[in-house]
């Protein structure tokens, strides 16, 4: 039988799982939705280069959200928010 502990750690890693890919896959939806509205409306000029970086942006944004999730699951990993809650 697993521990209270044990039990924490599974859920908080899932959460924080299921939080980085529901804001990973919105990023990256809003940065497709951009270059789609580029490419079927097909601005000229200024517009076209702002929607161009604005999905940039959208897309890099995906790597701090990497580095985020990876210290978060060292942090549930490591055991301090577990025993945290006990005080």
């Amino acid at each position: 039988m697993p521990s209270k502990n044990t039990e924490f750690i599974r859920a908080a890693r899932r959460q924080a799982v299921l939080s980085a890919l529901v804001s990973g896959g919105w990023l990256v939806f809003t940065a497709v939705m951009l270059l789609l509205i580029r490419w079927i409306r097909r601005p000229d000029g200024v517009l076209s280069t702002v929607l161009l970086v604005l999905a940039l942006v959208e897309l890099c944004c995906l790597v701090p959200l990497a580095f985020s999730l990876r210290s978060r699951l060292k942090e549930i990993e490591g055991g301090e928010e577990y025993e945290a809650r006990n005080y």
